[in-house]
């Protein structure tokens, strides 16, 4: 194999293998390398500034199998991935009688207002699981994992309110500057990402690094892939065969 042709498809290789990377990287909402800048968020009740370009926030909802009073594990999520839970088999008990279970995610539009000194940052969402037929209501066996995306600004904590009020959860940020949270959800109720109030959000220079970074890795990805394609042409063009002069 010709040098050219070798270095031809090493960085055509590299360049793959990254755009393979940032695909990947894309599909999950917790990760702890490259951030690929995600949509807007949206917002249920939108700031001044962003009401003209919000678009709704989606709700969620699966029906899941019961089998001996189990349901089965799931991974239900909203529309627009901004919340997503899971669960494994055995987490969640049916009701006498039911034969499957619905669980649902929906943004709330009259929240629960928010503890002293504590602010919502996003949207509050709602979270259910009911038995069917009947709607009769599911007992959780085991805490699930929930994920939430914030919006740009202050964040601290995710807080629940199962009925008797708002009370912080023990909280995992996402790594890399990601804007998503998760915790291990108690209960059904409501869900909100949360921040004291007056806490400062990021700083411009923190927003443009995570931004840089992925950006310096599409150039990368760029750049191989311009090698490699000079690369084969220059690789097809010595491999042309040289018509001979006739003779006069």
């Amino acid at each position: 194999m010709m040098p050219t042709r070798r270095v031809g498809l090493v960085a055509l290789a590299l360049g793959l293998m990254a755009a393979a990377l940032l695909h990947t990287r894309s599909a999950r909402p917790l990760y702890d390398g490259i951030v690929v800048p995600p949509e807007p968020y949206r917002w249920e009740s939108p700031p001044p500034n962003l009401k003209a370009g919000n678009k709704p926030p989606l709700s969620g909802e699966v029906i899941l199998p019961v089998q001996n009073g189990q349901v089965a594990g799931g991974g239900p999520q909203t529309g627009d991935n901004q919340v997503i839970m899971f669960f494994g088999p055995g987490f969640f008990k049916a009701p006498a009688g039911a034969q499957a279970v619905k669980c649902t995610i929906e943004p709330e539009a009259n929240p629960p207002a928010a503890p002293s000194g504590i602010d919502i940052r996003g949207n509050v969402y709602r979270i259910n699981c009911v038995g069917q037929p009947g709607d009769g209501p599911v007992t959780i066996a085991a805490m699930y994992h929930l994920t939430m995306r914030f919006p740009p600004g202050a964040f601290k904590e995710i807080q629940y309110n199962g009925g008797s009020g708002w009370r912080a959860l023990p909280t995992l940020r996402s790594g890399g500057g990601d804007p998503y949270a998760s915790v291990n959800a108690p209960g059904f109720g409501e869900y909100a990402a949360t921040a004291p109030t007056g806490a400062p959000g990021d700083s411009i220079v923190t927003i443009l690094g995570r931004y840089l970074e992925f950006y310096g890795i599409l150039a990368f990805v760029i750049i191989f892939g311009v090698i490699a394609i000079i690369q084969e042409i220059r690789r097809r063009r010595h491999q042309q065969p040289t018509t001979p002069r006739k003779k006069t």
